[in-house]
């Protein structure tokens, strides 16, 4: 490998986490307000994969967030009290527990939801639409081999 490779891997490397590192400082700070209050970024992913309008099993939600179902219970258990996520048994199957955003809830969601998207359409719009397609294509290729080392055994 020659030195300019090494150079470019090199900044590769710094640009991977210096971005993941600038997201979740600018996540956290724009989701400081009287709606989040009190909550972490961890808690609002979850309150995210919750889902905005369906009772959803927690099984379910557990795989959204690459979790196991004990983790996700301590984070629902947290949100239950906070009143962010309303928690019942399934009639049909009473083993079965399914999760709900509370009106509280859904209003994180959908503060969480509008952060995100302004933050792309300001991260893109410099871009042309060749950049935009040439981005999505990198960035897909290497989600696919974080995704590939997070799930080998």
């Amino acid at each position: 490998m020659n030195d300019q490779a090494i150079a470019r891997r090199r900044e590769v490397d710094d640009l991977l986490s210096g971005t993941f590192n600038s997201i979740l400082r600018v996540e956290e700070r724009a989701l400081e307000n009287r709606l989040t209050e009190g909550l972490t970024i961890t808690e609002i992913h979850t309150i995210e994969a919750v889902g905005y309008r369906d009772e959803n099993p927690m099984n379910v939600v557990a795989a959204r967030l690459d979790v196991t179902l004990a983790t996700l219970t301590i984070a629902v258990n947290r949100l239950v009290e906070k009143g962010f996520v309303a928690r019942v048994r399934d009639e049909a199957d009473r083993r079965r527990v399914l999760v709900s955003l509370t009106k509280r809830g859904r209003q994180v969601y959908r503060a969480h939801h509008l952060f995100h998207q302004r933050l792309i359409e300001e991260a893109l719009a410099d871009l042309s639409e060749e950049e935009e397609a040439v981005l999505c294509d990198a960035l897909r290729k290497v989600k696919g081999f974080f995704d590939r080392q997070a799930h080998a055994g």
